[in-house]
């Protein structure tokens, strides 16, 4: 009666490390399948890092451009209104306190 007894207790402990090698096996291929992910999205990461970077210094580039177009338009603007007025101002009759 044990011995019979003691098979049934090895042959549960046996499914049950089956069970778990089972179980253990599709957990490790799930893993792997995780890191091999991780592996190709960190083997791109240089080359999205360094995309990013052109892009930013397009984008700043583009930025100076437009701030000193802006910049040079004001200053053009500026000594153009300034010259009109020297200019009607040495046109326009004296005044009274100019000709005295």
């Amino acid at each position: 009666v044990d011995l019979a007894k003691t098979q049934n207790i090895m042959y549960d402990m046996i499914s049950d490390l089956n069970e778990r090698s089972e179980d253990f096996e599709k957990r490790i291929v799930t893993l792997e399948t995780k890191l091999e992910t991780l592996i190709g999205s960190i083997h791109a990461l240089p080359g999205l890092i360094s995309q990013t970077i052109r892009q930013q210094q397009r984008d700043f580039i583009e930025a100076q451009m437009e701030n000193y177009d802006k910049h040079v338009t004001y200053n053009a603007e500026r000594s153009r209104s300034s010259s009109r007025r020297r200019r009607s101002s040495s046109t326009a009759p004296p005044t009274s306190s100019e000709s005295s």
